[in-house]
């Protein structure tokens, strides 16, 4: 039980270590309406993100030759796998300075006036599909159902996972609500700290993740 929850700690946070939803939500709660946006968002974030961890765990519970599957082995090969491509994912980033992510989320900027409550909860679920979100979703999900919990630990392990991975978006937007007038200042700075270094900032937890992952397997084996 402690392996699952750290893994499950570390798949998180890598999970919620990204510049684009952080980002996302820093221009919604910025925006001259931030109230038509952020409730919506946060769902559609959350939602989505629940929705891919369970089916993950209910599709890994019916796999074909399940009764048969060797635990150690397959959580050590799920390790080495996820720890190579967050390194690899960190090496990209470090590597490949693009500019595709800060004209998404200029042309995001700019759509987000007239965008409706439905628009920003397809948004927040349609995050959930960038190909780091789904690695670290679906392996997730087999890591709570290789275990065989119980229906409720099962689904509080979900519940957990998608909050402690959509943190990026549930705090700001928590902050926000708390008090409106206050988080402006504070989530402006960390919104421009975003745009100077959040590639940087990104690659480098990933990169540190990563091989924790990796050095944590390889010493297990």
């Amino acid at each position: 039980m402690l392996s699952l929850i750290v893994n499950l700690v570390l798949f998180s946070i890598a999970g919620a270590i990204s510049t684009v939803p952080v980002s996302i939500t820093m221009m919604i709660l910025l925006s001259p309406d931030p109230r038509r946006g952020a409730v919506p968002f946060l769902t559609g974030s959350m939602a989505g993100s629940i929705v891919i961890v369970g089916l993950s765990a209910v599709g890994m519970h019916y796999l074909p030759g399940r009764p048969e599957l060797d635990q150690d082995a397959f959580l050590t090969w799920l390790g080495l796998i996820v720890g190579a491509f967050l390194v690899g994912y960190a090496g990209f980033l470090f590597w490949h300075r693009s500019q595709t992510d800060n004209a998404l989320l200029g042309k995001m900027k700019s759509k987000f006036r007239t965008a409706r409550p439905w628009e920003f909860v397809v948004l927040g679920v349609g995050l959930n599909l960038r190909p780091k979100a789904i690695v670290l979703a679906v392996t997730a999900g087999a890591l709570i159902s290789v275990r065989d919990l119980p229906l409720l630990e099962g689904t509080l392990f979900v519940l957990a996972f998608a909050a402690v991975t959509q943190s990026a978006v549930v705090v700001p937007i928590a902050v926000w609500l708390h008090s409106p007038g206050r988080a402006e200042a504070p989530l402006t700075a960390i919104y421009t700290l975003l745009e100077r270094h959040g590639r940087t900032i990104t690659a480098a937890a990933t990169l540190i993740i990563g091989l924790f992952i990796l050095g944590s397997t390889i010493a297990g084996l």
